[in-house]
């Protein structure tokens, strides 16, 4: 499956309602986003409210929340010096070495995800059902 078709699967996309200022001490994968965008475009990119984050949630650092794990869909568009250079920062691994998208991933993050999804829609009302 090409890299464009599994981003369009497992990407996530949200919008800020306000500046990236207004949410000042406050976290959320969004916002982690929005962050690390202004951090590679620059601030005038991130400075109005509106903005779309698209995201995908990486399993590194180990142990950090998922909203420390959010790398904006972007950093995979931009030339490889840039992307390697963020990625190793954002991912806290200097000596990464493979940038494929399907090694940075959190599957277990998605399968969790996945799982909670069918639950909801196929589980739950079967069992209200009787």
């Amino acid at each position: 499956m090409p890299d464009s078709e599994l981003f369009e699967l497992i990407c996530e996309n949200r919008s800020m309602s306000r500046k990236l200022e207004d949410y000042e001490g406050q976290k959320s994968t969004s916002i982690s986003t929005a962050k690390r965008l202004a951090e590679f475009l620059g601030d005038q990119m991130v400075k109005d409210k509106g903005l779309s984050c698209r995201f995908i949630i990486s399993r590194k650092p180990e142990g950090s929340p998922v909203t420390e794990r959010a790398i904006p869909l972007a950093i995979f568009q931009t030339e490889d010096s840039v992307k390697k250079h963020y990625l190793r920062r954002w991912l806290k691994d200097a000596s990464m070495s493979t940038f494929d998208i399907r090694e940075i991933l959190d599957w277990q993050y998605y399968i969790e995800r996945l799982n909670s999804c069918i639950q909801k829609i196929i589980t739950i009302p079967a069992a209200l059902q009787g």
